[in-house]
């Protein structure tokens, strides 16, 4: 139960964190978004460490940090490259279903390879949550109305849906045995490298120093609830629940994304994300 517990807050910290960086989102892209945000988090997680003594790092051994920072790189560097190159192809209404189907992916994969052997009721409750989410996620208005079917942005998301699924899977024998807030301490870090080695080579550094004051006080603490904080509960979600359980239950950030979203940003509710709600609440509960 601790474990479900962990996994939920880690998807409201990430509610919480889209819901900070709406306005945001619409001056800069992902990546350059990210990457100050995520070395704010590292750089809390590291103090974190050191002022508790969570500094075991020679405790870590060759094979759990490469799985520890594949993890990373294919799931920041090659999955949100890819989603992003999926968004400008396809749109939201088509990027967004295909890579939502990474808690799908990340069952099979820790079944062939962690050798995972989920119940029924878990894989129901996949079933749920992955529908109930895609509801909620749900655009009013096609934006691929008058555009053709673009193969290769579909290819796309589904590359970073597998990315995030192998991300998660890497994780299951990288976090064995060792300590959620010392990981967090250096993997977070490793993962702002990753984001702003990409910002790098896409030129757009210049975008950040645009940005207001404002603008800079909602990026650390963002990056604090959300790349912080968040990190650390994402990475004890995957020791308590394993990699599948815990792919399930922190995609349901949408679902907590919603009432913030309305109260704090006066969105309307259709009943589509009623019905979705209902739909990832019970899935929630057959995975728990």
């Amino acid at each position: 139960m601790i474990g479900v517990v962990v996994g939920l807050l880690c998807a409201t910290t990430w509610a919480c964190g889209s819901i900070l960086i709406r306005d945001l989102s619409r001056k800069l892209d992902p990546f350059t978004l990210n990457a100050p945000r995520a070395l704010v988090g590292g750089l809390t997680m590291l103090i974190v460490a050191l002022a508790t003594g969570r500094t075991q790092y020679s405790s870590v051994n060759t094979e759990q940090l490469f799985f520890l920072l594949a993890s990373v790189g294919v799931g920041g560097g090659i999955g949100d490259t890819f989603y992003v190159r999926s968004l400008t192809r396809i749109g939201v209404s088509r990027a967004f279903p295909v890579a939502s189907i990474y808690p799908a992916i990340t069952l099979i994969l820790a079944i062939v390879f962690l050798r995972e052997q989920p119940s029924l009721t878990v894989v129901l409750g996949l079933g749920l949550v992955v529908g109930g989410i895609l509801l909620i996620g749900r655009r009013k208005t096609m934006d691929l109305a008058t555009r053709a079917i673009d193969s290769a942005g579909l290819g796309f998301a589904l590359i970073a849906a597998v990315a995030w699924a192998l991300s998660y899977t890497l994780l299951g024998p990288g976090m064995e045995g060792l300590d959620s807030i010392m990981v967090a301490s250096f993997r977070t870090p490793a993962l702002a490298l990753v984001l702003f080695g990409i910002v790098a080579m896409r030129g757009t550094f210049p975008k950040l120093k645009a940005l207001t004051r404002r603008d800079w006080v909602i990026l650390i603490v963002g990056g604090i609830i959300g790349w912080g904080l968040g990190s650390l509960l994402f990475l004890l979600s995957v020791t308590l629940l394993g990699p599948t359980r815990a792919a399930i239950l922190t995609s349901t950030s949408p679902l907590f994304a919603l009432p913030m979203s309305v109260v704090f940003l006066k969105e309307e509710v259709n009943r589509l994300v009623l019905v979705g709600t209902a739909i990832t609440v019970l899935g929630v509960i057959l995975v728990a």
